[in-house]
C-alpha cells in the first residue's frame, strides 16, 4: 500500500495528505471534545492550548528536520549517479585511447552494463532490490580490463588508470545501491504520529467556531504538506519523485557514438 501511494504524483500526495489530516483532526477533535464534556465538565482551556502550541511547534520542527535530511540525501544520491555516469564515460574514453580492436569487446560489455543499469537496476531499486542481471554484466567489464596486457610505458599508465576507474565504478554502484535503501528511521514517524495525536487531543479544549475551524484546518494543511514532501523524498530512488537515470542515459549516447 505504501509503495503504491509513494508512486502518486506530488500534487496528489499533497492534496491527499491535507484532506486526510484535516478530516482526521476534526473527527478526533469531536470525539475528544465529547469525552471532555462528559467526564471533565468545566474544563479550563488556557493551559491545554498553551501546551498545544508547544507540541505543534515541536512536531513542525521534527518534520522539518526529517525533510532536510531527506532532501540532503536526495542531493547526495544525485551526485552519486552523476559520478557513476562520469566514470563510465571516462573508462570508455580510456579504452578508446588505449587502442586495439580487441578492446571493442570490453567497450561493448561496458555499454551493455550501463544499459542494464537504466533498464533493469532502476526498476529493481524501485522495488527495493538490486539487479542480478546488472551484477552479471559488470563481470565482463572488470575481467576485460583486468586481462589487458600492456607492453609499453604509455600503455602501463593507461592500464593502471583503467583499473582504478573500474574499481571506482564498482564503488559508485555500491554507493547508489546503499542510497536506494535510505529511509527515515521508523522512530521519527512514530514520534510525529504521537505528537499529532496529542496536538489533536489538546485542540479539543478550544471552543469550536467557523474562524477557529479555518485556522485549525490551515495549520493542519501546512503541516501535512511538509509531511507529504518528507514522505515523497524519503527514499531517493523510489516512487514518483525518485531520481531518474538521466546522466547515465546521456552517457550511453555519448559512448555509443564514440569511435576509435
Amino acid at each position: 500500500m505504501i509503495h503504491y501511494i509513494n508512486h502518486w504524483p506530488i500534487w496528489m500526495l499533497l492534496l491527499s495528505f491535507a484532506a486526510a489530516s484535516i478530516a482526521l483532526m476534526f473527527i478526533l477533535h469531536k470525539l475528544f471534545r465529547a469525552l471532555l464534556d462528559k467526564f471533565v465538565p468545566g474544563h479550563k482551556a488556557d493551559l491545554a492550548i498553551n501546551i498545544h502550541t508547544s507540541i505543534s511547534t515541536l512536531a513542525g520542527l521534527i518534520v522539518a528536520f526529517c525533510l532536510v535530511q531527506a532532501v540532503s540525501t536526495y542531493r547526495q544520491t544525485e551526485s552519486v549517479v552523476r559520478q557513476e555516469a562520469v566514470r563510465i564515460n571516462s573508462l570508455d574514453r580510456l579504452l578508446v585511447r588505449y587502442g586495439g580492436p580487441e578492446l571493442e569487446t570490453v567497450r561493448q560489455a561496458l555499454r551493455e552494463y550501463a544499459q542494464s543499469i537504466v533498464k533493469d537496476e532502476w526498476v529493481a531499486m524501485d522495488a527495493g532490490r538490486r539487479s542480478e542481471k546488472t551484477d552479471a554484466l559488470f563481470r565482463p567489464v572488470y575481467k576485460g580490463v583486468e586481462n589487458i596486457r600492456p607492453s609499453t610505458p604509455r600503455e602501463v599508465v593507461a592500464y593502471n588508470e583503467m583499473l582504478k576507474l573500474t574499481d571506482s565504478l564498482a564503488d559508485s554502484r555500491n554507493d547508489r545501491l546503499d542510497a536506494a535503501e535510505f529511509a527515515i528511521p521508523t522512530i521519527f514517524w512514530a514520534a510525529i504520529g504521537m505528537l499529532v495525536l496529542l496536538k489533536t487531543m489538546l485542540s479539543a479544549y478550544a471552543d469550536r467556531s467557523l474562524s477557529s475551524d479555518i485556522v485549525w484546518a490551515a495549520q493542519m494543511a501546512a503541516f501535512s504538506s511538509l509531511l507529504a514532501l518528507t514522505f515523497s523524498f524519503d527514499e531517493p530512488l523510489r516512487g514518483a519523485a525518485a531520481i531518474k537515470p538521466t546522466p547515465i542515459v546521456e552517457v550511453i549516447k555519448v559512448i555509443s557514438a564514440r569511435t576509435n
